[in-house]
């Protein structure tokens, strides 16, 4: 567990080697939360699209079709929200995906001067 721990293998855990972990882990903890989230969208899209082929198929009688309509209706909007969601918070959560990433070359750079960061500007 030590070795896992000790980024720089001097066999001791310092403050460093703790706050490159934690970055580490906050950074694959993100990373699974986006694949979970890439997963379900990925799911009501299909959902979408399989149960459209369904609708215009000979399985389903019209009449099945006409007493579903509104749950249909409200099915495809909320797939569809699950969707947008998912491409809202994705675009949201890329701006504010680089101070994690700025933290760990910072607690992994071995020069101790801090070079300065451009002034990104306001939308």
């Amino acid at each position: 567990m030590v070795s896992v721990i000790d980024t720089d293998n001097d066999g001791k855990i310092g403050k460093r080697d703790v706050e490159t972990n934690s970055a580490l882990l906050e950074l694959e903890l993100r990373e699974e939360k986006a694949d979970s989230q890439r997963r379900m969208a990925w799911v009501a899209i299909m959902s979408m699209i399989v149960f459209t082929v369904l609708l215009f198929s000979p399985i389903i009688s019209d009449s099945r079709v006409a007493a579903l309509a509104d749950l249909l209706g409200l099915f495809y909007i909320a797939q569809a929200g699950v969707v947008g969601a998912y491409m809202g918070v994705t675009a949201w959560m890329s701006k504010g995906s680089s101070s994690v990433i700025t933290r760990i070359s910072e607690t992994t750079n071995t020069n101790p001067k801090r070079v300065p960061q451009p002034a990104q500007p306001e939308l």
